[in-house]
């Protein structure tokens, strides 16, 4: 009886630090997450299109996509409008593995996908460095993102740099210069702003 005592009590000793161990580990993956997580909602290619041309991304210019997904927006800059850099950043590691099947599928040239890079991380540790050099930024997150991303943005871009968003504004302190209204499966509205 006694050795049965022994064995079940080392057993929930056992069972115990395993909890406590997935707990911590739990623990550590939600400080990894962001602390506002966006859903991912692919942007129609006819949206992307828009997007691009109304902020007027020309030859030799970079442009960033924060919350990327699957990569066409900045492939497209890259491919369609012969910007010279993209970036695209995303949380979920998930969404980068859907970049590089993008960037295969694309059929891109070898200087073209020298040109672009998708890294994990959280836009909203980004800071006004990290933007110095970017001509465009584009969007599809949430309004609550918008408005964190803001004073980033327009302490860090350049003048002449041009902000991008789908769906969602910067709210009312910050009006867009230019909406565009785009049909597909349903009306989207596309915001542009640019540094002044």
């Amino acid at each position: 009886m006694r050795k049965l005592l022994a064995v079940l009590a080392t057993a929930v000793v056992a069972a115990a630090a395993l909890t406590t161990a997935a707990g911590a580990r739990q623990g550590d993956k939600k400080q990894d997450e962001p602390k506002i997580v966006v859903p991912y909602v692919p942007t129609k290619h006819k949206v992307v299109e828009a997007m691009l041309k109304t902020a007027a991304v020309k030859e030799g210019e970079t442009v960033y996509d924060l919350g990327c997904g699957d990569g066409r927006i900045v492939i497209a800059a890259i491919k369609d409008f012969k910007a010279k850099k993209g970036l695209g950043i995303d949380f979920n590691p998930e969404r980068l593995k859907d970049c590089e099947k993008s960037i295969a599928d694309a059929k891109l040239t070898d200087g073209q996908k020298k040109s672009i890079t998708f890294k994990q991380g959280d836009v909203l540790k980004m800071t006004k460095d990290d933007f110095k050099d970017v001509d465009v930024v584009t969007l599809y997150l949430l309004p609550v993102v918008n408005r964190e991303l803001k004073p980033v943005l327009k302490a860090g871009l350049k003048k002449g740099a041009r902000v991008v968003s789908h769906d969602f504004d910067m709210g009312d302190d910050w009006p867009a210069e230019k909406t565009v209204k785009v049909e597909d499966d349903r009306e989207h509205t596309v915001f542009l702003w640019t540094i002044k």
